[in-house]
């Protein structure tokens, strides 16, 4: 596959997301890409980088853990822009220490984390006076954001609220990014049982029971919970229903209210009796589900497309013919599509940065995030560095040997993780055409996209400060009781006839109320 691929890739440069700020000087001068005042357009012109002054930026992310080391791209992007960056290791918008972070008042510099799910929305961010409203700050020191959203307001739509208030770059996924997860399966075993792909979740039952029967599986099909059905349709969009908010003709649905959520719950809880699904998967975490798909207790789980690299290097040490492949989505019948699969919007709010209100050099921290809306940006954020990562052969990037053969044995991911931000990072992702060492992982993608989620995917809505906070009260609660539900019937604690009792709970605790708000927000957004 590496041999196949080692041979000029689309070159990205073309691409009008990216046109602005093109620089015609090894210092990546910008100018400016502002149609506004004369005084916006100066300031842009007269910028180049690198920024004078040797400044240092903190930086927190979303990611829960410790400092993350300084890697190549880190240095890389200080040399370029000027700007230097000193990562304090992260914490998720929903985890406490978030909020006690606010409460301490010790902030980065820059925020990078989900804020659309901030308390009352990220207007109320910047009406607490925790982040900045960019806008003002964007016409004088972001001209290839601004660009970019003056070419395609398709995303402008997505990453402002009602109001107009854009509160921090986005990190907008590629066409082809937006999926990445779905139903992996050991295909040596399928072809070894005589047993052909399944995809309907009646054919799923029989190549599980002879997992369980033939192959002494002990824990046939492996998975965290977060793949129940909310992060993915899982098994759950055969059933025609997804886990939380979603959008079927104009219409706002809570998933778990819905009538099949009860049939899926019934059929898992099923499949857990006979001993079909990981009697451990309510408590499991992912090194235990890559152990147990290694090893042979598993031959099949819910998981991201990376993972079907490292189970097919890993399991293939102690045998060679073993094979992970992607698998469709089931569906409730053959032929048919399933409604519900894994697509991200192409903003989905995650890995986003906002400028905290305390900063002392907003103008930096404008500048640094900037640079990655640029071309020579996103050549970087995308291919990596040239002449280590990847060189020029007839104005196209060809990936070097470090990438396609490493001499450390590494995946080309996990090299350009070290020298770019494929993923994950405020930028406009561009596809890297990055080639894997299994043509499996390649592959996948086409597989599960093969769905209808399309059509029932909620945009991402901003209901006002007002409706956020009340809309959080009432969740808190929800949430919580829906996972117990999810669990209880799965694991034949509590009768799946008697999820009825839990849909009036989240009645009576305003399930209602909560989609009357994301109606609302749904159909203010639609008139952005």
């Amino acid at each position: 596959m590496s041999k196949k691929l080692h041979k000029p890739v689309m070159f990205l440069l073309g691409l009008s997301l990216l046109a602005a700020g093109c620089s015609n000087s090894s210092n990546g001068n910008n100018e400016s890409a502002s149609s506004g005042t004369s005084r916006d357009t100066q300031t842009a012109a007269e910028f180049s980088y690198p920024m004078p002054g040797s400044m240092e930026l903190t930086l927190m992310n979303e990611q829960l853990g410790g400092t993350p080391e300084t890697l190549p791209i880190d240095e890389e992007y200080a040399k370029r822009t000027g700007i230097s960056i000193k990562h304090l290791g992260g914490t998720p918008m929903t985890d406490q220490k978030f909020s006690l972070l606010l409460a301490s008042g010790e902030l980065p510099d820059i925020f990078l984390n989900t804020w659309l799910q901030y308390p009352g929305g990220p207007d109320r961010a910047v009406e607490q006076g925790y982040i900045l409203k960019l806008n003002d700050l964007i016409d004088q020191y972001a001209p290839n954001l601004k660009k970019t959203l003056a070419d395609h307001p398709e995303i402008d739509k997505m990453i402002k609220t009602d109001d107009g208030t854009y509160y921090a770059f986005p990190f907008i996924r590629s066409e082809t990014g937006r999926v990445y997860g779905g139903p992996i399966i050991r295909q040596d075993w399928l072809d070894e049982l005589n047993l052909e792909m399944p995809e309907t979740i009646d054919e799923w039952h029989t190549v599980l029971t002879a997992f369980k029967e033939k192959k002494k599986a002990s824990a046939p099909v492996t998975f965290r919970t977060m793949f129940l059905g909310e992060r993915t349709g899982g098994f759950a969009g055969a059933f025609g229903v997804m886990g939380n908010f979603y959008v079927n003709d104009g219409k706002v649905v809570y998933g778990y209210l819905e009538p099949e959520y009860k049939n899926y719950l019934k059929t898992m809880s099923q499949w857990y009796k006979e001993g079909l699904i990981d009697k451990d998967f309510a408590s499991i975490d992912a090194a235990t589900v890559d152990k147990k798909m290694s090893s042979g207790d598993s031959g099949a789980t819910l998981g991201w497309q990376f993972y079907i690299e490292k189970y097919n290097a890993a399991a293939q040490e102690s045998d060679p013919e073993a094979s992970f492949v992607a698998a469709p989505y089931p569906s409730a019948a053959k032929g048919t599509l399933p409604e519900f699969g894994q697509l991200d919007n192409a903003y989905a709010g995650t890995s986003s940065a906002a400028i905290s209100a305390t900063t002392q050099n907003p103008e930096a921290a404008m500048r640094w995030l900037d640079y990655g809306y640029s071309e020579e940006g996103s050549m970087l954020n995308t291919f990596g560095v040239e002449g280590i990562t990847y060189k020029l052969e007839n104005g196209k990037p060809v990936y070097t040997d470090l990438v396609v053969n490493n001499p450390e044995k590494l995946g080309s991911d996990q090299v350009m993780m070290k020298y770019s931000h494929g993923t994950n990072f405020p930028m406009i992702q561009q596809d890297n055409h990055l080639p894997s060492k299994y043509p499996q992982t390649a592959e996948a993608l086409g597989v599960w996209k093969k769905t209808n989620h399309e059509a029932h995917l909620l945009p991402p809505i901003t209901p006002t400060a007002e409706e956020a906070d009340e809309m959080s009260s009432i969740m808190n609660d929800i949430n919580a009781l829906v996972k117990e539900a999810e669990l209880k019937i799965i694991l034949g604690t509590e009768s799946a006839d008697n999820y009825d009792t839990f849909i009036q709970q989240m009645k009576d605790l305003g399930i209602e109320r909560v989609l009357e708000i994301q109606q609302a927000a749904y159909e203010r957004y639609l008139k952005r």
